[in-house]
């Protein structure tokens, strides 16, 4: 009886894993074809020392394919919860991320390509390339776009043999795919941040170094700095959130809380964050209920992320000192405090934020988000 229903998913598992056997060598062949161009002599100056903007990660992605991913398709054929299962613990462990940081990339890439449009024609023409490259560096988009389809087919049929197949088979398919949705969406909204322009030298900063890019929403922002409100778009990254004024189709960037030094008061359709205590850099941003929840849920991740990071630190810390070699601390992740706006970055050892739920009433008086223990 089973053997019917899976009988059933054989043509799309055969798919998903013909599709990306032929995604990893398309990926390695254009790799191979115009990687080494940044050897060649007749390399156009506006060309050299661009290799990271033209490729971006395409290498760690076709190397994730090739020596993790692929690999797991073929040996869980047989055993699709396992499948369905591994497929998702690789998105838990963000080796998907890098689709993000592609896509980030992406509009950089394009420029490169389309300014040395006739340079890259002569060199498709030398390799007998029918396609291109426009039509390799798109390719890391188009598979990402893929997967939920495939997966939706998975579930159409799975459904409609429901009798054959077993229920956790069922509902591992339809936990990945709603996953996999999440992430297409933050891969998709990442594009946006290279519509950020900072007017003024001191606010310059690398979106890169702010950790991995959670979600970006419109919002009416009220900036008690400015003494003015307008239509803007709030970024929140792992360790910070950015905020932004919509002109035209350039975000002027106004101001950066990093997650250390942030602090909030929240109502039902409103949140206001400040730079480590009030009338400091403070905002109010403003949407209807259900997206301000959803923003609060973020911070709460953000802050609570940080301060276990930083509790975790605390405690090797006082290990080292007390002489407890035994525990083998592990070196402070530099990487959270790269700050390349010049905002101080001070990290509080040992405090924890507690942020509480909005206020339900609109006329009652704000709440301090922060709590702090040692």
């Amino acid at each position: 009886m089973r053997d019917k229903g899976y009988g059933c998913i054989q043509p799309i598992l055969d798919e998903l894993i013909k599709t990306e056997e032929t995604y990893v060598e398309n990926l390695w062949m254009g790799i191979n074809n115009y990687g080494n161009m940044f050897e060649r002599k007749d390399l156009p100056m506006g060309l050299r020392g661009k290799k990271y903007v033209l490729f971006g990660n395409v290498e760690q992605l076709a190397e994730f394919h090739r020596d993790e991913f692929l690999p797991m398709l073929h040996r869980n054929k047989h055993d699709l919860k396992r499948l369905f299962d591994e497929f998702q613990q690789y998105i838990e462990q963000h080796c998907f991320y890098g689709y993000v940081l592609y896509t980030m990339n992406k509009q950089r890439s394009l420029k490169l390509c389309d300014t040395y449009k006739n340079y890259f024609k002569l060199i498709q023409t030398e390799l007998d390339d029918k396609l291109g490259i426009n039509s390799f560096l798109v390719q890391p988009i188009q598979r990402m776009a893929r997967y939920p389809l495939l997966l939706t087919q998975f579930i159409t049929t799975l459904f409609k043999n429901r009798d054959y197949i077993m229920k956790p088979v069922i509902e591992s398919c339809c936990r990945l795919e709603k996953r996999l949705r999440t992430l297409l969406t933050t891969t998709n909204e990442s594009e946006v941040i290279n519509d950020i322009v900072c007017l003024s030298e001191t606010h310059e900063f690398n979106t890169f170094y702010q950790g991995k890019f959670r979600k970006v929403s419109e919002f009416n922002i009220a900036d008690h700095t400015l003494k003015r409100t307008y239509r803007g778009k709030v970024f929140i990254f792992d360790k910070c959130i950015i905020y932004t004024e919509i002109k035209g189709k350039q975000l002027i960037f106004h101001g950066r809380y990093p997650c250390e030094h942030i602090g909030i008061t929240a109502k039902t359709k409103q949140f206001t964050l400040y730079y480590e205590h009030r009338k400091k850099q403070e905002c109010d941003f403003m949407a209807d209920a259900a997206l301000v929840e959803q923003w609060l849920d973020l911070i709460r991740e953000m802050v609570s992320s940080y301060a276990e990071e930083e509790r975790k630190k605390f405690k090797e810390m006082r290990a080292l000192e007390h002489g407890e070699d035994h525990m083998h601390p592990k070196p402070a992740n530099l990487s959270l405090f790269r700050d390349s706006n010049r905002f101080s970055t001070d990290s509080g050892i040992g405090n924890m934020w507690i942020l509480p739920k909005p206020e339900t009433d609109e006329s009652s008086s704000s709440r301090a988000t922060w709590y702090a223990t040692t």
